[in-house]
């Protein structure tokens, strides 16, 4: 996927007007097939039976209405973006631009404008095309139901609650890509040979980085690749993106890497796991602050935190190495380690917590449920917060009833 593609297909640009575009050049064949199949005169079924007159009062009223709807929507939607950046995160603002609904509805109602104001143009006295009307009718109708779906799913964007499931469903796809795969070989990747320097030609923000086609490249060129970043990195002008073997054609192989390592001025959520995480956290943080002491959405993000840490925890994270389909080595990628994952993850919302004993509680809920699908390495690392938990507990001066009861609630022992 290119820079353009994730410009296009995650706004409100993209995919609006690919759908709007697409309804427009409907009305081209349609027209084209009244013209060649002319039914005026005869007797019509009572679905295409129509006047001039009242056809064209059909179309003018479908188009005013649509692109009226249209600007609506659009209004509609402005005021969402500002009460989610007020109340919930600011953030929001860029996954409320790639929400399909918005896309499909901002392109059903721009192209069923644009659709009948074509036909409208073409009928007339010695043409009145019924098959396009008829057409025109029916997407009206889809724009209806469209709208519809629209507030509905609209009524949903300032609900909190279903906020915090839709972007930590996304977190789970990403995390879960980490997750090491049943028997991955786990070899090391001699860098010796890499003597090819990629260094970035603007600065910006690491938003996606394609493992697949770099590892595609490596192994079509017999060669290795070492990526220096990972997604979410700000990287400077002139500093090092990758290092490579390439030999020949070395022109050609590069270009073909910077093309799979995605440079956008702003962070986004493509394939940033820290962009989704901080997400979660700004909103739980948020919750947590005396502004707006809403500690319930807080304890709602750790859990939909922890739910995102189930499958790392229990079977552990993959390498940093990546092997082609052989088991040789072919792509180092910077990732993300356990300890890494659970530290930014738990730190804030503990550190946050501290005084508030409901959702110093909740931790305690969460650590336990996480220790009792953990693996080994990873016990250790829950237990090391459950140690920070009870120290954070008595940092806020609790009284000693409350702290000994969330004490108690560790289903594990901190070597206290």
């Amino acid at each position: 996927m290119k820079l353009w593609s994730l410009l296009t297909i995650n706004g409100l640009l993209g995919v609006p007007g690919a759908i709007a575009i697409g309804l427009w050049m409907l009305a081209f064949p349609m027209i084209w097939v009244d013209t060649q199949y002319t039914i005026i005169g005869d007797r019509l079924p009572f679905w295409l039976a129509i006047s001039a007159e009242t056809a064209r009062s059909l179309l003018t009223t479908i188009a005013t209405a649509a692109i009226t709807t249209l600007s609506m929507a659009y209004s509609i939607m402005l005021v969402v973006f500002t009460l989610a950046a007020g109340n919930i995160a600011p953030r929001l603002l860029q996954r409320f631009s790639r929400d399909r609904v918005n896309q499909i509805t901002a392109g059903v109602l721009g192209g069923t404008f644009l659709y009948a104001l074509t036909v409208l143009r073409a009928s007339g006295p010695e043409l009145r095309p019924e098959f396009s009307i008829f057409m025109a009718f029916l997407l009206a109708a889809l724009s209806v139901l469209q709208v519809i779906h629209f507030v509905h799913s609209v009524s949903r964007s300032v609900t909190i609650d279903a906020e915090v499931a839709k972007i930590s469903e996304h977190l789970e796809k990403q995390v879960n890509a980490l997750v090491v795969e049943t028997g991955a070989d786990r070899q090391d990747l001699n860098e010796s040979g890499l003597d090819t320097v990629l260094a970035a030609r603007q600065s910006g923000y690491v938003t996606m980085l394609e493992e697949a086609e770099l590892l595609r490249i490596a192994r079509k060129h017999d060669t290795q690749i070492a990526v220096r970043v990972a997604p979410g990195d700000f990287v400077l002008t002139g500093q090092t993106l990758a290092v490579a073997g390439f030999g020949k054609n070395e022109e050609k192989i590069a270009e073909a890497v910077y093309s799979a390592i995605v440079l956008q001025p702003y962070r986004g959520a493509v394939d940033d796991i820290r962009f989704s995480i901080k997400i979660l956290l700004e909103i739980a943080l948020r919750a947590l602050s005396p502004g707006v002491n809403d500690s319930f959405t807080a304890v709602a993000c750790t859990d939909r935190i922890a739910a995102a840490l189930v499958r790392p925890v229990s079977e552990g994270l993959r390498g940093d190495v990546r092997c082609d389909e052989d088991g040789v080595p072919r792509l180092v990628v910077p990732g993300l380690s356990l300890e890494d994952l659970l530290n930014l993850t738990l730190h804030p919302l503990r550190q946050a917590a501290r005084g508030n004993i409901l959702m110093l509680d909740h931790i305690g809920v969460v650590l336990n449920s996480l220790y009792s699908i953990a693996g080994d390495d990873a016990r250790e690392l829950i237990v090391s917060h459950g140690r920070a938990l009870i120290e954070t507990a008595r940092a806020g001066t609790p009284i000693s009833n409350d702290l000994e009861y969330l004490q108690r609630r560790l289903d594990f022992d901190i070597g206290e």
